[in-house]
């Protein structure tokens, strides 16, 4: 009998071994294959890294990164010196800069970049770009882009002054004079609005203007018109919807200079023309 016991004994330390090796090989293997898990995602990091300083990868953020360098190079240069002469390398054929009155300076940029962009289609675009002055004071700028492929990018024409963020080459078609019986109304609109945008305090203090649902924030910044230049539109048509191009002579009120400006703004007709809002805006 003990024999027997004996046996049997021996026999159940032999399975327990067995076992014991069998899960040991198990989690061995089970070890090995997450250790090759991970190599093998190492090894793909590796090889799908981007590396710096290799060429820049063709399509549109190559597009995009060279009109944005563009639009910031373009406002500083419009800032230091917004004359006809100084911006001609910067405008696209058929495009030209409208004459100011005292030019120079308006301040020193201490830092330029692009605060947003908005895709116009046909190759246009909007870029916004945000000058830190060396007085303390922040301007946007939404500067009219047309682009023909990565690499070539110019100005429609000078930037607009617009109000910042609060919770918008190849020749180009020219502004047509504004079509129909209803030119005298746009003009009029246009040379209320101007003013009073460069000079409110407060998005109220337009809503007169605007159309019912509209919000445009005035810019700010210490500036005031001197004068409206012209009132042209954008495209052809009579309709109840225009686009117009307003190019007016701005007055900086700390440096006295006269700075000029173009405005594109999309009014709309209701009872009467108001504002619907001003392009390159971001609020």
């Amino acid at each position: 009998m003990s024999v027997g016991i004996g046996t049997q004994s021996k026999r159940r330390e032999g399975h327990g071994r067995s076992v014991g090796s069998v899960l040991r090989a198990v989690g061995r293997v089970a070890l090995w294959a997450l250790v090759g898990v991970l190599l093998l995602r190492g090894l793909s990091g590796v090889l799908t890294e981007h590396r710096p300083g290799g060429p820049p990868v063709a399509g549109r953020s190559a597009a995009d990164s060279a009109t944005g360098a563009f639009a910031v190079r373009f406002a500083r240069a419009y800032l230091a010196d917004p004359s006809s002469q100084a911006l001609a390398s910067y405008l696209a054929p058929g495009a030209s800069a409208p004459a100011s009155g005292r030019t120079g300076a308006v301040a020193r940029v201490e830092q330029a970049e692009v605060a947003a962009v908005r895709d116009l289609g046909s190759r246009q675009a909007i870029v916004t770009v945000a000058c830190e002055l060396g007085d303390a004071r922040t301007l946007y700028l939404a500067v009219p882009i047309v682009r023909e492929g990565a690499a070539e990018v110019a100005a429609q024409s000078v930037p607009a002054l617009v109000a910042g963020p609060a919770g918008v080459g190849a020749s180009i078609e020219p502004p047509r004079p504004l079509a129909g019986p209803q030119a005298g109304a746009i003009t009029e609109l246009v040379r209320r609005f101007l003013p009073a945008y460069l000079t409110a305090s407060s998005p109220g203090d337009l809503s007169y203007l605007l159309a019912p649902g509209a919000a445009v924030t005035p810019p700010g910044g210490g500036f005031e018109l001197a004068a409206v230049a012209s009132v042209k539109q954008v495209g052809s048509g009579e309709g109840a919807r225009r686009t117009v191009l307003a190019t007016a002579r701005v007055r900086d009120r700390a440096s006295r200079v006269v700075v000029p400006f173009a405005y594109r703004l999309a009014l709309v007709r209701r009872d009467h023309w108001y504002v619907q809002r001003v392009e390159g805006a971001l609020s």
